[in-house]
């Protein structure tokens, strides 16, 4: 699963290692990627079921 709207400004796999670490949970860099792809692919399909819920008369 590729992130449509990869942005670099996002938080790095590096960074969300870190974070996961913090609270306990261990992934190395690669599942850390695939964590943050899948949080992005999922938070795009709320914003896009918000947008196309406003867009209803």
């Amino acid at each position: 699963m590729e992130s449509e709207h990869h942005n670099q400004s996002n938080i790095r796999p590096e960074i969300a290692v870190q974070i996961l670490a913090k609270n306990g949970i261990k992934v190395n860099v690669d599942e850390a990627k695939n964590i943050l792809e899948l949080l992005f692919f999922l938070v795009n399909l709320s914003v896009d079921q918000l947008v196309d819920q406003d867009k209803k008369p």
